[in-house]
């Protein structure tokens, strides 16, 4: 099978998931969680008593201000970042090893029930907690690990790719308090394994851009005695 050919019954197998994710958040009626997140968006603030207010932002995206106001609707953020994950799980593969590696990631990705049903049909925190967190991994290993050497174009893709990392990371907290960890794992592996990277700058400010999307959380809990 050549490695071109790939991309065509992957495309398949996002396109067959999707629409049967679909079917399910159609039929299915909203779970207690799922209802929770849901007055999240009808009652947007910049945080939440127990979580970050990502969900909501994106249930009022997706429902457009909840004029929309269907489980389909309600749960659609999750069937598309469902399928925008299938695909980032394959360019990581890609770039890891090679184009058949992403691919048996990518349906290994789609026959989890975690990933492709609990995140990629009901509305949970962890849905868009997982984009940002995959996107995170893709551009930290863009950045910790060059793929053309030294050179000067290298670096600086390197130096935009942990910028970029900063952002999904910063992103992945305002869905999930936990992605904080993907700093602790890029730490744990510059200090044992690429101490130079110390003494980068950008990592800095890649650390201060994540540390910026906190704002919001920040600012709710001033107003509200730290109640979360």
């Amino acid at each position: 099978m050549k490695e071109s050919a790939f991309k065509k019954p992957l495309l398949i197998i996002i396109g067959i998931s999707a629409l049967v994710r679909a079917f399910l958040a159609a039929s299915l009626e909203l779970g207690n969680d799922e209802v929770y997140y849901w007055s999240c968006a009808m009652y947007p603030d910049l945080s939440h008593f127990d979580h970050p207010p990502m969900i909501g932002w994106l249930i009022q995206l997706f429902t457009v201000n909840l004029n929309l106001n269907s489980e389909l609707f309600i749960r659609l953020c999750s069937i598309v970042i469902g399928s925008a994950n299938t695909w980032i799980i394959y360019i990581i593969g890609r770039r890891i090893k090679d184009e058949a590696a992403g691919f048996y990631a990518s349906i290994l990705y789609t026959t989890s029930i975690y990933c492709s049903i609990i995140l990629g049909t009901f509305i949970l925190p962890d849905t868009p907690q997982s984009i940002f967190f995959l996107l995170s991994i893709y551009f930290l290993h863009e950045a910790l690990f060059k793929k053309y050497g030294e050179c000067p174009e290298s670096r600086a893709l390197c130096n935009f790719a942990i910028i970029l990392a900063g952002l999904f990371i910063g992103m992945a907290m305002l869905s999930k308090y936990s992605a904080a960890f993907l700093w602790v794992g890029a730490g744990l592996y510059i200090l044992f394994f690429d101490r130079k990277r110390l003494k980068d700058p950008f990592l800095y400010l890649a650390i201060i851009v994540s540390a910026l999307f906190l704002l919001p959380i920040l600012i709710w809990n001033l107003n509200n005695n730290f109640i979360s």
